[in-house]
């Protein structure tokens, strides 16, 4: 059978160049892909280095600190201990981090790398990250002067995981100058929330958490099954054919004593066989090509990469989705070919169409159990996602579009009665060749399907003029950024300054109300980041499994001013009430808000009337919940709010006021690249749906190429063999919109079934270009790129 399959091969490797090629090109980029996330993912090693936990000691009383790291030892084991100094750079109003740290230390040795010299190892001696020499503007061998004190520049340094870390790295000494040290510990047997150090000094703890190399890998993988599931569809076609082709073949052979089993096994060996040689060449090329573009991905990464660090799963993952994919493509056609009684497959006629009711009852259940399984796998309420759910449930409803496919097929012939010859010729050679039309329908279906969610996710995410980040009459000056929720600790005179440029720049709109927003923050938990002492703000944050929490936004204290500026009465707060919010659930106090680090309280709450924008202040912290929570008032920030939406000249003009003061502005974001997502994702719906009519298109006519010849004998134009591809083309077009809509609609409404609010902006615009254009497009190709004269009336392909 091996040699009947190799043979089939060599005889068809015309028919199956198409199918050989898209399936080493989608292993090619899978493993590639799948490589690139890996390694291109942020690794914790850039803050943890190998440690499994780490806190950040604000350095208050140096004869304590001792007595508190010989407590954490105990606690912990083996530590590593960062001293951290910020210190003025000559000429610049930059602050450095002058860094001390034992390159051979427990746990911090990933966060360190030498790229020039050596390490410091004598008092007078210290290195430079490239960027802290290019501000000093000094070099390798050069003295230099920080804080009055000289040493010798003996190497460049760098935080191989982190790029833009910049600091200056001391020998590490017991004398050092330290304004907090960050402690890396191991697992230990302690909780970092039940530590108590000597001193009573609070600090901030975190735990290193999960990488995300791993999850973006299988995340790209993921992916690349639905593209090769896509494939595998149209690889189904391509074998139905091929099968079609050797009909006769497979008949001598069940002629002369071949079993079904022995048939099945010629088409399912010849569609290993494409998928091994494709799964060789694809991971070579892909092997070959990362190595090479590797390097060049360091520096839009931030981090170094390691070109030999890919997994053998993952490459094993990519060999066997293409072994996989072609050989599931081969199985449905090796089926149905063992299946044909000697003597039709002799004759080399077209299997009848089997009934449909089978098809219908397997429809259900796959589309029903796929729907069960997204709706159990999938809680957006409570970003909650079961990944073998999701993958399960969505492979079962494709599965299922593979099944109603004839269906539909079959519902459309039916309706060619009173069409004219050439269309109702096409149509009921749909029907009659269903077995590849349907896979090809299927493909379609699929491709229009993924494109059609990516169209409803993104029109779900458009905000309303009451929803969003901000309103268009507001922009939001902050002293830190929007990443994350840390304030840059600033003196009292550094907070006038601030203050004084933002009245400025208010001043010169109409009508401008400047709110000053204060935060809370644990005026113990400090963090030094690059030379800059950071403080940690208190979130609000609702449950969503046992130990997660969605962040709700962060808390504000309930000034008079700005209290008075939403509208809210003074008089109707509760004495008692920790919290003023509009948010609604269990909600909890997260952040730095007890000794031990990120904690969580549950404050006593009070509900309130506030706007909906996720950026403008939501949820307040009251006085009483300030002492009760050992919390204090920060300056975080500046709300302006004008009587007219900004324009973009005013927007500009606060731009260049943060950019001059060394804040940071945020105003309301339209979501124009969700415009751009709906428009793309509709483009490559229907341009990947022309692919796929243009390699099965073919194929269908093909089959019916002795027809044709009837045809064209009996004095049939070229008008009329262009209908007949321009037909079937905007047939399996018009289907496959329908059905890839009806199934992208099936899978969201089951992700969605907590909250289908956001399923109420349907995109008609996208939807009807899908519908309407795509036919019409597929209509006028196969119009143009068909009616060619065959080359003989009545010669029959040579077996």
């Amino acid at each position: 059978m091996a040699r009947w399959a190799w043979r089939m091969f060599r005889r068809e490797w015309r028919q199956q160049t198409l199918v050989l090629v898209l399936l080493t090109v989608s292993v090619a980029a899978a493993v590639f892909g799948a490589s690139a996330a890996y390694n291109v993912a942020p690794s914790r090693d850039a803050e943890f280095g190998s440690a499994e936990q780490r806190i950040v000691l604000r350095v208050t009383a140096p004869n304590t600190l001792e007595a508190d790291l010989t407590s954490l030892r105990s606690s912990f084991g083996a530590i590593d201990v960062i001293g951290h100094q910020e210190v003025a750079v000559p000429g610049s109003v930059e602050k450095l981090d002058l860094r001390t740290q034992d390159p051979r230390g427990p746990y911090g040795a990933p966060m360190l790398a030498l790229r020039q010299g050596r390490f410091p190892a004598q008092a007078d001696e210290i290195a430079l990250t490239d960027g802290a020499a290019q501000s000093l503007n000094t070099h390798v061998g050069a003295s230099l002067s920080l804080e009055g004190v000289d040493r010798t520049v003996v190497g460049l340094v760098e935080n191989p995981g982190k790029f833009s870390d910049e600091f200056a790295l001391l020998a590490p000494s017991a004398d050092a100058p330290r304004q907090s040290v960050t402690v890396l510990l191991g697992s230990g047997s302690t909780d970092l929330s039940r530590v108590r150090l000597p001193s009573g000094a609070n600090f901030f703890g975190q735990r290193r958490g999960a990488d995300e190399n791993v999850t973006a890998a299988v995340l790209v993988l993921v992916l690349s099954t639905l593209v090769l599931l896509l494939i595998c569809l149209v690889a189904a076609a391509a074998f139905a054919v091929i099968a079609q082709r050797r009909l006769r073949q497979l008949g001598m052979l069940a002629a002369i004593g071949a079993t079904a089993r022995h048939l099945r096994l010629v088409v399912l060996i010849n569609g290993v066989v494409v998928g091994v040689i494709a799964a060789v060449v694809g991971t070579g090329m892909a092997l070959v090509g990362w190595i090479a573009l590797s390097p060049q991905l360091e520096s839009a990464a931030g981090h170094r990469i390691d070109r030999f660090d890919v997994p053998w799963w993952l490459l094993g993952a990519g060999v066997l989705l293409a072994v996989a994919t072609a050989t599931a493509a081969a199985w449905w056609p090796a089926r149905s070919s063992a299946r044909i009684p000697v003597t039709e497959a002799l004759s080399a006629r077209p299997p009848r169409p089997k009934p449909v009711h089978r098809s219908a009852i397997a429809t259900v259940i796959l589309l029903g159990a796929g729907f069960a399984a997204l709706t159990a796998g999938v809680n957006t309420a409570k970003d909650k996602v079961n990944p073998l759910l999701l993958i399960g449930g969505t492979v079962a409803i494709v599965i299922g579009l593979l099944f109603v496919s004839p269906l539909a097929i079959r519902a459309l012939a039916t309706t060619a009665k009173r069409l004219p010859i050439a269309v109702r010729l096409a149509l009921r050679d749909l029907a009659r060749y269903q077995a590849r039309s349907g896979a090809a329908l299927a493909a379609i279906s699929l491709g229009l399907g993924i494109a059609a969610a990516t169209v409803v996710i993104a029109a779900a995410a458009q905000h309303s003029a009451g929803e969003g980040n901000l309103s268009d009459r507001q922009v939001l000056v902050r002293l830190g950024n929007d990443q994350e929720p840390v304030i840059p600790e600033h003196s009292p005179t550094e907070l006038q300054q601030f203050q004084s440029d933002v009245d400025g720049f208010a001043a010169t709109l109409n009508g401008a109300t400047v709110i000053a927003l204060d935060a809370a923050i644990n005026p113990s938990a400090h963090e030094s980041r690059q030379g800059q002492s950071l403080m940690a703000e208190a979130m609000l944050g609702r449950r969503v499994g046992e130990d997660t929490y969605r962040d709700e936004g962060i808390l504000y204290v309930a000034t008079p001013g700005l209290l008075d500026h939403l509208g809210l009465d003074r008089s109707l707060v509760n004495s008692q009430a920790d919290v003023l919010t509009s948010h609604t659930g269990e909600l909890s106090l997260i952040g730095p808000i007890k000794q031990g680090g990120a904690t969580k309280a549950a404050p006593r709450l009070q509900t309130i009337s506030a706007p909906k924008y996720s950026s403008a202040p939501t949820s307040f912290i009251t006085p009483a919940g300030l002492t009760r929570a050992g919390l204090q008032p920060a300056r975080s920030g500046w709300l302006v709010e004008t009587t007219r939406p900004f324009t973009t000249e005013q927007l500009a003009a606060a731009r260049t006021m943060a950019a001059n003061a060394g804040l940071t502005v945020e105003s309301r974001d339209h979501q124009g690249g969700l415009a751009t997502i709906r428009a793309g994702a509709t483009a490559a719906g229907i341009l990947l749906a022309l692919c796929i009519l243009a390699m099965t298109v073919g194929l269908i006519r093909s089959e019916a190429g002795r027809d044709l010849r009837t045809l064209t004998a009996a004095g049939a134009t070229s008008m009329t063999r262009r209908t007949l591809t321009a037909a079937t083309a905007g047939a399996l077009a018009l289907l496959g919109a329908g059905l890839g809509i009806a199934g992208a609609y099936i899978a969201l409404i089951a992700g969605y079934i907590h909250d289908l609010k956001p399923l109420a902006n349907v995109p008609v615009l996208h939807f009807s270009i899908t519908i309407v254009g795509l036919p019409v497009l597929a209509a006028i190709a196969g119009w143009l790129l068909a009616g060619a004269e065959p080359p003989a009336i009545a010669r029959p392909a040579m077996d």
